[in-house]
């Protein structure tokens, strides 16, 4: 089984999202993973900016791809417990979490030493058939 794995250290600033998602496009296209690319987007995006604005911390994103299964993980230095939000549909924000939970397969939280590293799972199923398939007609 082929692994595919990259991790980049993000400052405390908002702009770190949209640095992450340009990181994880790199490694999904290094990897052949574009029918994951867009949740992978969306995942590492709303789990960068919770780490940035409620962690008030850098983070370090660590994007591994073992078989069938894409694993988008963020380091931040806060022990603060992120919480699955159920907003008023008038509350603007508050709805990271839930995408995360709705886009990949399982997520969690990890404690580590001085901080916490909040994770998600994209399974992609047929993967290796898709790339095979688009390598023999191209």
């Amino acid at each position: 089984m082929s692994v595919c794995r990259a991790a980049a250290r993000f400052p405390a600033k908002l702009e770190s999202a949209g640095l992450a998602r340009d990181f994880v496009a790199a490694l999904c296209h290094k990897c052949q993973v574009p029918d994951a690319r867009v949740d992978a987007l969306i995942i590492v995006s709303e789990l960068v900016e919770n780490a940035v604005r409620h962690g008030q911390s850098s983070c370090t994103v660590t994007v591994t791809l073992s078989g069938d299964v894409l694993t988008i993980a963020v380091h931040d230095d806060s022990i603060a417990r992120p919480r699955l939000m159920h907003p008023r549909l008038d509350e603007p924000g508050g709805r990271g979490l839930q995408l995360v939970s709705t886009l990949s397969t399982a997520w969690g939280v990890s404690y580590l030493d001085g901080g916490k590293q909040v994770w998600a799972t994209l399974e992609l199923a047929g993967r290796h058939q898709h790339a095979a398939a688009g390598r023999e007609s191209a």
